[in-house]
Order: C-alpha cells, then sequence, then structure tokens
C-alpha cells in the first residue's frame, strides 16, 4: 500500500541495523540480517495498518523511517504509537538474531511521492524531525545495539513531561539524560 502524502510537525524514527558493516564482511549473515529487518518491518506495518494510529515507513538498505500520520491525535498519543511499532520491529528482528538501533526525533516532517517511470522511483523526504533523528543516530554516545531512544531537543512540554515523571505506557520504560530520553523496550516494568 502506497504511503499517504504528509506534511506537518511529527514523530520520525531512524532504525538502524547495529553492526551491519561487519555483518556483511563476514559472508551471509547480510542478506539475512537484511531479510529480518524488511520482514519484520513489512509485517510489523501491515499488522498494524487498521489500528488507530497510522505509522509509516520505508526501508532502504540496513535502515528504515518511520513516521507518524494522525495529526490530530496528541503528540504523546504519537509517540506511544511509534514506539509501540519499534518495539515490535526490534523484538522481531532479534529472534532472527539481529539486532538494531533506534533514534527518534520530533519536528517538522515532509513526504511526498513523486512521479514514477520504469528505472526510477521519487520520493522526497524533507524536514529537521528526520534530520535530527539520523544525525542523532550516528552521534555519540553511539547506540548500543537494540537501544532506542528519543532525542530531547524541542520536545512538547506534554512528551518530556510525561517522559520525565516515568508515566504512561512510553515513560515508565524510559530513563533519561540530559539530551536523551531512553526507550528500554526489552524493560518488564
Amino acid at each position: 500500500m502506497p504511503i499517504r502524502p504528509f506534511n506537518g510537525d511529527t514523530f520520525v524514527g531512524f532504525i538502524d541495523i547495529a553492526g551491519f558493516k561487519g555483518i556483511m564482511a563476514d559472508g551471509d549473515r547480510g542478506p539475512l540480517a537484511l531479510d529480518a529487518l524488511y520482514s519484520a518491518g513489512y509485517n510489523v506495518l501491515r499488522e498494524r495498518h487498521q489500528d488507530a494510529l497510522q505509522v509509516d515507513g520505508m526501508f532502504v538498505s540496513d535502515c528504515g523511517i518511520l513516521f507518524v500520520h494522525n495529526s490530530d491525535r496528541t503528540p504523546l498519543e504519537r509517540l506511544s504509537g511509534l514506539c509501540l511499532v519499534v518495539k515490535d520491529i526490534h523484538t522481531r528482528v532479534f529472534r532472527k538474531a539481529v539486532q538494531l538501533t533506534t533514534s527518534i526525533a520530533w519536528g517538522e516532517f515532509a513526504y511526498t511521492e513523486r512521479i514514477e517511470f520504469p528505472g526510477i522511483g521519487k520520493n522526497a523526504i524533507l524536514g529537521n524531525a528526520y534530520m535530527d533523528a539520523f544525525a542523532d543516530s550516528e552521534a555519540t554516545p553511539k547506540l548500543y545495539p537494540g537501544e532506542c531512544r528519543i532525542r530531547r531537543g524541542n520536545l512538547p512540554t506534554d512528551v518530556n513531561d510525561s517522559l520525565h515523571e516515568r508515566r504512561g505506557n512510553i515513560g515508565m520504560y524510559c530513563r533519561e539524560t540530559r539530551k536523551h530520553f531512553y526507550y528500554e523496550w526489552m524493560r518488564k516494568p
């Protein structure tokens, strides 16, 4: 199913296969790791397509870009929906002995589908939320395999307060640092 155009403030997640360069150098593991990511991403997004919160995503090479539509929902509801998708994708990929890292950022984001013809497909992805999530995935401190962190820069106040006070179905799994909240999806509350 094609991704609907989007333009507005939302949460964007940048998912990456941890240690992919090393995996590629190890023979057959590269294609298996990519298959694990693509299969998990496709299945989770397809299964959740009818959810009240619409999370869309695209996968290229060893990474994925996820974003939440639903401008009518609160930022906290949108973050919760995205985090649950991230948790499902991480869990399914981990079962295939592959680990991911994820960075999430809030801000402006735009997705538009462009003209396609045989041999080329165009999709425009713009906005500081995407750039912040991508840059954060490469920043120091590096993410450990399995980690998901939420960039604190310009978070909506209600989201920052909820995560800081460890409230809700996402906040209860978060720990905070000066620049990030770490969504520790694998912990038992």
